[in-house]
């Protein structure tokens, strides 16, 4: 049966025929392009009626194969303002671009223009291995006409740390700017660092955006899952309440100003599963412990995997549209799978946290050596890794 496939907005038009997503320099052309095939997914293989779910609507899915040894692992996602496009990294240290397709539904059913690269380290040359390349979370501030080509923040677990990367001016030949190490926010979990990450707004009109962080099992003395607010060094911590068995692997800001944040859980005999949780923007701050409601909660039967990636866009209407990823593991029993879903919220007024005031007691966290950073951070710095 053939499919109608539309591509949405002037940003897919202008990818597919002037240019590809990235401008792949001769150094890295041998990635380039990459075949992927698709397979549309039904959101419950054993009751196809069932389109929503708690507070989720099903809006279409896929799931993604490649014959390339490279793709799987993605595990931080970004989507563009009309759907048109989508980024994400790998916990292997690669990008991946490619259009994403709707059937004339407007439900997600397909991608084309599919293209990887891998991510370049301080030195100019692509991250190496695991313990450097192990890309978790990625935020993207929109370039001209709200593109995907704008500014990407990404976290890195193992050599914990957050990269800025310009692809607005250099695609994908840019070098990071390093914006933070363990040597500002300390020790963290091996396996267990930042895998939910997002941007807020400047402290003071024309400065730097603060960077919000949540760990994936890092713990403080209350038993809360840790996170913080960095503005410039300065960092704020508090903790989200856990929800056993379930552990953060993304979030983002909605357009008032809440969080939903993506978790998972796995065990051998109940398999995979997956949550989602409203947290109260206006909640976040030093030393707060954040919780919210759950939204939908999942498991097996449904068309899950190891859901890592988060991505949010509001269409002209004020629909809310949510994107999620699994990161495979290169493992053949998991899969590489796209969802969709439409998020049935009302919009609340504006909840972004405001910036801290001066007066307030920001944690400063001693540089490694005082105190007690893992030896991995040293690691990272002898590999050419210097932190700022």
């Amino acid at each position: 049966m053939s499919i109608g496939y539309r591509v949405l907005g002037a940003l897919a038009i202008c990818i597919s025929f002037a240019a590809p997503p990235f401008a792949i320099s001769t150094a890295i052309a041998a990635t380039g392009s990459v075949e992927v095939s698709t397979a549309p997914l039904l959101w419950n293989p054993e009751d196809r009626n069932e389109t929503r779910t708690g507070k989720l609507s099903w809006a279409g899915g896929i799931e993604i194969t490649s014959p390339n040894k490279d793709f799987g692992g993605w595990s931080g996602l970004a989507v563009s303002k009309d759907g048109a496009a989508m980024l994400s990294v790998s916990d292997t240290g690669h990008w991946l671009t490619a259009i994403l397709l709707y059937d004339e539904r407007g439900r997600l059913s397909g991608m084309a223009e599919a293209k990887m690269a891998p991510l370049l380290g301080l030195d100019g040359n692509p991250v190496a291995g695991k313990s450097l390349g192990d890309a978790e979370s990625l935020v993207v501030q929109p370039g001209a006409s709200d593109s995907l080509m704008g500014t990407a923040y990404v976290g890195f677990e193992r050599a914990h740390r957050i990269w800025r990367y310009d692809l607005k001016t250099y695609g994908a030949d840019a070098r990071p700017e390093q914006l933070l190490t363990q040597r500002h926010f300390g020790r963290l979990n091996n396996n267990g660092g930042i895998e939910s990450l997002e941007v807020l707004p400047p402290a003071e009109p024309g400065g730097e955006p603060r960077i919000l962080a949540i760990t994936e099992d890092t713990l403080d003395p209350l038993g809360n899952i840790k996170g913080f607010i960095a503005d410039g060094h300065d960092i704020a911590w508090f903790g989200l309440r856990q929800r056993e068995p379930f552990s953060p692997t993304d979030m983002a800001v909605l357009p008032d100003g809440n969080l939903l944040l993506l978790e998972r859980r796995y065990s051998p005999l109940a398999g995979v599963g997956m949550q989602m949780r409203l947290v109260p923007g206006d909640s976040l701050g030093k030393d707060a412990v954040l919780d919210g409601e759950v939204l939908i909660d999942v498991g097996q039967r449904y068309s899950i995997d190891n859901m890592e990636g988060l991505a949010v866009r509001q269409d002209e209407n004020g629909d809310l549209f949510v994107y999620l990823i699994s990161d495979d593991n290169f493992n053949p029993l998991q899969r590489t799978l796209l969802l969709m879903f439409k998020l049935d919220l009302e919009m609340q007024p504006d909840r972004t946290p405001a910036p801290m005031s001066e007066g307030e007691d920001i944690k400063r966290l001693q540089s490694p050596g005082e105190d007690g950073s893992s030896a991995e951070a040293g690691q990272s710095e002898e590999a050419g890794q210097e932190p700022m």
